[in-house]
């Protein structure tokens, strides 16, 4: 099991990754369930709240984080949390973007390289954190 440092570190990286490839905005982070142990990661949820550089929420920018390991390998959902309808990444090897409403797959939305980004990024804190 690890130490709460060790949540907290990696909220912390999750938030410094969200502010470095979602700019202009701020982001602070939370996790959504509990992190026993790195090594028995079955699902962790991250919420990902943004503001703009007022200090103002930004609620259409929150993204909903699901983290999973399958096999050896670290896959992420990244979906905005109040825009269902938007699409949604799924990031392992490679990006795949899907239908918010059908989960089709579908092409990537005019936002979806900053999100990509986002996503490699964190899939690089996640593979290193859970190794």
């Amino acid at each position: 099991m690890h130490t709460p440092d060790f949540k907290d570190s990696l909220i912390s990286e999750v938030a410094k990754a969200a502010d470095l490839c979602m700019k202009p905005y701020v982001h602070s982070v939370s996790l959504e369930n509990e992190l026993n142990d790195a090594n028995d990661l079955e699902d962790l949820i991250l919420k990902i709240q943004c503001r703009n550089i007022d200090g103002e929420r930004e609620e259409s920018m929150d993204i909903e984080l699901e983290v999973y390991k399958s096999g050896k390998e670290v896959n992420m959902t990244l979906s905005w949390e109040s825009q269902i309808d938007r699409p949604m990444l799924w990031q392992g090897k490679h990006a795949v973007w899907m239908d918010g409403s059908s989960g089709m797959q579908c092409d990537p939305p005019s936002y979806g390289r900053s999100l990509e980004s986002l996503a490699r990024r964190l899939r690089t804190v996640f593979k290193a954190s859970f190794s």
